[in-house]
């Protein structure tokens, strides 16, 4: 049984990246960090029974190497201490990343090590607004070619501060004095600055003797015949002597296949330190080791340097630097942490990366805040189309039914989509079969034999027919309020007794038709109908002998203006004359664990007026949908989650108006509006109300900065250049979450291709 234990120090290796928000002025905190891991004698030697322990003394060690087209930093701390250097290196650097490795790259090639010219008690210059020493050495690797290698390794060793007031404060006064600090005690200079000590201390003594005085300023005889100037200190050296010291050894080197380049480099890299002289300079001395970076010493010799001469060499690249030397690896833009509830759902909007750890990210699935409205702002091209696939396979995959609403070009987005599910789980709605064209009405509402819910169903069709009207634009003006009483007059009678959207405009224009739905309004209903009848009697026509011969066009003509409008679109003019019984359900359909595509391809317009009604025809149906469904199953519980998807609502005018003006209420009914644009503003009428909604944005790659500015004060702390700098399929997200929302960027997610057999 061995008698004596030696536990070697196991270290753990961090690379670290930088980002633009890095600054250097507090890396001196840094060097405090690893002088507090210092190991007193007791620590290193322990008594386990009979068993002496050695717990051998660890070190830290900060590298950067650099080659033509990159430029890497590493750091290397004793496994334990992970958490606190964690700590410190956040302090001093603002989302620094830092990424676990397994080893730093060792390399061969001509190595010099550093260390003071004078005394470790003068300091080289410091300056915490500087990154004099980082840009200098930089500058080497533009020297560099293709396969050359250049590096700089600090090693800091802990130590004990005792003793070290009474060194410092002895070399100060032999500076003082003039006499000889050089470090290389054996160098001729020395030996020639201690002669002629020598012999200035013999002149004073013979003066003294022969009745001389010594100079009353205290300096010495040579001093006062060859010196003129009095000795100056700076106030880095003279404060040096209060301030923790650090043992640390420094190597620098360069590789290269060629052997002149190779010296070039190396030498470079020791003159970069020029760059801090100060009282004290870095000189190197040439050494052959075989270098590697996991040992307690890296050279023969140490200097003592304080925590502000440290923030010298613990330093990374910051804005000015990562711009200038673009191959430097970095974070492009700034980072945060997604909140932990939103790394858990059912919507992904892709994985964020945040110093170095990767967390997949997503819509909140929260019961107040999963159906507010997501706002995606992206240019062509982007990444939209992919997100939205991506966002509707988590959707059906979960249970839930999507609905996309489908009027730009050839549908392209919703085909391929659909070609992502088996046949039973989607339901196709093309709007451009003549062949299957549904009937132009709300056939949601059904029919009721109950007095109070018959009513109310023919009031709802009939505001979603003023809906529908107002949305068609026969000149500037709006209905008259006066003309808007006689449509929803036509309108409840027509509904109230069974009709259609077609015998609505046939009861304003003609008196026998308008008669024939007067007389079919139920006998129970003319309480609550009374006054509609009336007024629809109003476009009653009489002779001079009382005979009711035709209606008083004049008093609707608007109206009818709009009607034949309506009937300018085959399409519309076909679905008018087909009857709503066969229709799609999509009060049925919605409870389905489905897709439902909504197909209206441009083909089918020849303006873009025609395209909004027809688009407003069926938000106004939907939202129809969505108040049946809530009557029929009052459980919130029990009504499946709808996701409508809009891609460029800003087309559609009034379908757009329709949306925003139901945005406060449509969350209520179990409903998720996911829209798309190329930019904020062009959401006209819903811009303003998108704060008011708790909306969600997620600001994609390519971005304009105008969208930036329109969110600049929610997106703090991210910049206009965090948008600039995002990577190609990135998003810079402003998510609702529990605690209001949250700020970061994700990498959206994969290509759905990749997800398609899965599904399938």
């Amino acid at each position: 049984m061995s008698l004596i234990q030696v536990n070697k120090p196991k270290y753990t290796i961090y690379k670290l990246i930088p980002n633009k928000s890095i600054r250097n002025q507090g890396t001196y905190k840094i060097a405090r960090a690893i002088n507090s891991v210092h190991k007193s004698p007791l620590e290193i030697f322990k008594l386990d029974g009979r068993k002496l322990v050695i717990n051998m003394p660890h070190k830290v060690g900060y590298f950067m190497r650099m080659m033509k087209s990159s430029v890497e930093f590493y750091l290397i701390i004793p496994k334990g201490f992970e958490s606190y250097f964690k700590d410190k290196l956040s302090d001093v650097w603002t989302n620094i990343t830092m990424e676990e490795v397994d080893e730093v790259p060792r390399d061969d090639g001509l190595f010099y090590q550093l260390v003071y010219l004078k005394e470790d008690g003068l300091s080289i210059a410091v300056d915490r607004r500087s990154n004099d020493l980082l840009n200098s050495t930089l500058s080497v690797v533009e020297s560099l070619e293709e396969g050359d290698v250049a590096g700089v390794f600090y090693n800091f060793i802990p130590t004990s501060q005792y003793g070290w007031k009474y060194k410092h404060k002895s070399t100060i006064d032999k500076a003082r004095k003039r006499k000889p600090i050089e470090r290389d005690k054996t160098g001729l200079i020395f030996l020639l600055k201690m002669v002629l000590s020598l012999i200035d201390s013999l002149m004073i003594n013979l003066s003294e003797a022969i009745g001389g005085k010594r100079l009353d300023n205290g300096e010495s005889v040579l001093t006062s015949l060859f010196e003129r100037d009095a000795v100056t200190l700076s106030d880095e050296t003279i404060k040096k002597g209060n301030l923790q010291v650090i043992n640390t050894q420094i190597l620098v080197y360069g590789k290269s296949s060629n052997q002149q380049r190779q010296r070039n480099i190396a030498k470079s890299m020791v003159q970069s330190f020029d760059s801090v002289i100060g009282d004290n300079e870095l000189v190197g001395n040439r050494i052959k080791i075989k270098f590697n970076p996991m040992s307690y010493s890296v050279g023969k010799d140490k200097i003592k340097v304080s925590d502000l001469e440290a923030q010298n060499f613990i330093a990374l690249a910051g804005r000015d630097l990562l711009e200038q030397y673009k191959f430097v690896e970095h974070v492009e833009t700034h980072e945060t942490e997604v909140p932990e509830d939103l790394r858990h759902g059912v919507m992904c909007i892709g994985v964020n990366k945040y110093r170095g750890r990767e967390q997949v990210a997503y819509l909140s699935n929260d019961e107040q805040f999963r159906n507010l409205l997501t706002l995606l702002i992206g240019p062509t091209r982007a990444g939209k189309s992919n997100l939205i696939a991506n966002l509707v396979i988590d959707a059906i995959e979960a249970g839930e039914c999507a609905i996309i609403f489908d009027f730009i070009e050839n549908c392209e987005l919703s085909d391929e989509i659909a070609r992502l599910f088996p046949n039973d789980k989607v339901l196709e709605i093309r709007c451009d079969d003549f062949n299957n064209l549904q009937g132009l009405g709300y056939n949601e509402v059904g029919v009721s034999n109950d007095k109070f819910k018959q009513y109310e169903n023919a009031k709802r069709q009939t505001s979603n027919m003023l809906t529908l009207v107002n949305s068609i634009h026969a000149d500037d003006s709006r209905l008259s309020p006066k003309m808007e009483r006689y449509l929803e007059s036509a309108s409840l009678v027509v509904f109230i007794s069974g009709g259609s959207i077609r015998d609505v405009f046939g009861v304003l224009q003609n008196h026998k038709t308008r008669k024939h739905f007067l007389d079919r309004v139920p006998k129970n209903q003319y309480e609550n109908m009374s006054e509609y009848m009336e007024s629809l009697m109003e476009l009653d026509d009489y002779d001079k002998d009382g005979v009711l011969v035709g209606t008083k066009l004049n008093l609707v003509i608007r109206i009818i203006d709009r009607m034949n409008i309506l009937k300018r679109n085959t399409y519309v003019e076909m679905m008018l004359k087909r009857d709503t019984k066969n229709n799609i359900n999509l009060v049925k359909e919605m409870q389905k664990n489905q897709l439902i595509t909504i197909k209206m391809p441009q083909n089918m317009f020849t303006t873009d007026g025609e395209k909004d009604i027809f688009t407003t025809y069926w938000i106004t149906k939907i939202w129809l949908a969505l108040q049946i469904r809530a009557d029929m199953i009052r459980d919130r519980k029990d009504r499946v989650k709808v996701n409508l998807i809009i891609d460029e609502l800003y087309q559609v005018e009034n379908t757009e108006k329709f949306l925003t003006s139901k945005l406060s209420q449509i969350a209520k009914f179990i409903m998720k509006p996911i829209v798309s644009c190329h930019y904020i503003n062009q959401l006209r009428f819903m811009r303003e109300e998108l704060r008011s909604a708790n909306t969600s944005y997620m600001l994609i790659s390519g971005c304009d900065k105008k969208n930036f500015d329109e969110l600049k004060n929610e997106l703090y702390p991210f910049t206009e250049d965090d948008l600039r700098d995002l990577p190609r399929y990135h998003s810079l997200n402003y998510i609702k979450c529990k605690d209001g929302y949250a700020r970061f960027i994700t990498k959206l997610p994969g290509d759905v291709k990749k997800r398609r057999k899965a599904v399938l």
